[in-house]
Order: structure tokens, then C-alpha cells, then sequence
């Protein structure tokens, strides 16, 4: 099967508490997929940060939820003297590092979390780096399309660029790639 073209969109824009990053996703295989991802995180204050998703899909009519999980790169400081492991924000429900979100139809495609970052934590990061780990796209007629957007060790998730489709059965098969590359929709979270 041939990957699809690259068309990745990266709009950074920085407004005094504001950053927002666009991505295009797009399959040629499978075309109910597409659609255009869009991330806000605005920060309330130092220490608390709003972070803001939806998903405007060119075929909106299809597609019923989409389940996205992001999770933080954690890396030690090799900068200090002393080596740490960023911890980052706090999510409402999940706590640092990984946290999900669900976008549903009925919401308009979008979905809100709040962080929270503890000063009292032995954190050394100045940045927090985050990706986005699973995407999961349900359709209306109940078939949930897993697109690879990172690159899944287990074998349980698709790598990117590919797409497999778990039917009402869960019968999972590879259906086709999308415009992704391992890693490339993510954000930065400053400290």
C-alpha cells in the first residue's frame, strides 16, 4: 500500500497566555478520517494551564467520537549537575504525564482538561514535551478506525502512518496509512 502524501500543518501562535497548533489528518484510503486537529493551551496563570482539543472532520456526519490519549516524554536533565526526571502538570482525574480525551459529536468534536503544576515537586524541566500516543476515530455505523500516530512497541497499536479497523466484531486489519509520521502531532508546555 502507498503512503499518503505529507501534509502536516503546524500553525504556531503565540498570544501573550496563548498557543494554538493545527495538524491535518488525512488518509487517501479512507477518507472518512480526515479531518483537521487543533490544540489550545492557554495559561491562567504560572502555575495552571488549560488545555483545549477539537477536531473539525471533513466528514462529520460519520463520525461519531474520537479517543485520543497524549502522553509526556519524560527525559533526565543532562543541563544540571543533578540528574531529574520531568514530572509536569497535574491533569484533573489523571495526575502527571499521560492523560485522555475524548471528543464527541455531541460536544461539537471538542473537549477541555485542566493542569495543574505542584512547585513542591522535585521537577528540573523548564519544558514539558507531549505527544499524541493512540487515536482512535469511531463511526457512526460502530466501526472504530485506529490510526498510528507513534510507534507502539507491543504490537497492539499501529505504528504510524498505518490504520487498522476493528469492526463490531473486534476483527482488527491494516486498511490503510495516513499522512502521519511517528511522533509528529504534539505540543510544549512551558514551566
Amino acid at each position: 500500500m502507498k503512503p499518503s502524501r505529507l501534509i502536516v500543518f503546524l500553525l504556531f501562535i503565540s498570544c501573550s497566555n496563548l498557543t494554538t497548533y493545527s495538524y491535518e489528518i488525512e488518509s487517501r484510503d479512507i477518507s472518512k478520517i480526515n479531518t483537521q486537529l487543533v490544540i489550545n493551551i492557554e495559561y491562567l496563570s504560572d502555575k495552571r494551564v488549560k488545555f483545549t482539543v477539537q477536531s473539525f472532520p471533513v466528514s462529520n456526519k460519520e463520525i461519531e467520537s474520537y479517543n485520543l490519549v497524549f502522553d509526556m516524554q519524560f527525559r533526565e536533565d543532562y543541563e544540571k549537575d543533578t540528574t531529574g526526571v520531568c514530572i509536569g502538570p497535574s491533569w484533573e482525574i489523571f495526575g502527571p504525564g499521560e492523560f485522555t480525551m475524548v471528543l464527541e459529536k455531541t460536544n461539537n468534536f471538542k473537549n477541555t482538561i485542566f493542569g495543574e503544576i505542584n512547585s513542591n515537586e522535585d521537577d528540573r524541566c523548564d519544558s514539558y514535551f507531549y505527544y499524541l500516543r493512540f487515536l482512535d476515530i469511531q463511526t457512526i455505523d460502530g466501526d472504530i478506525y485506529s490510526v498510528g500516530v507513534a510507534t507502539d512497541y507491543a504490537g497492539e497499536y499501529p505504528n504510524a502512518p498505518y490504520i487498522w479497523k476493528q469492526n463490531k466484531l473486534n476483527q482488527i486489519e491494516v486498511v490503510g496509512t495516513s499522512n502521519i509520521e511517528k511522533y509528529s502531532i504534539n505540543f510544549e508546555l512551558s514551566n
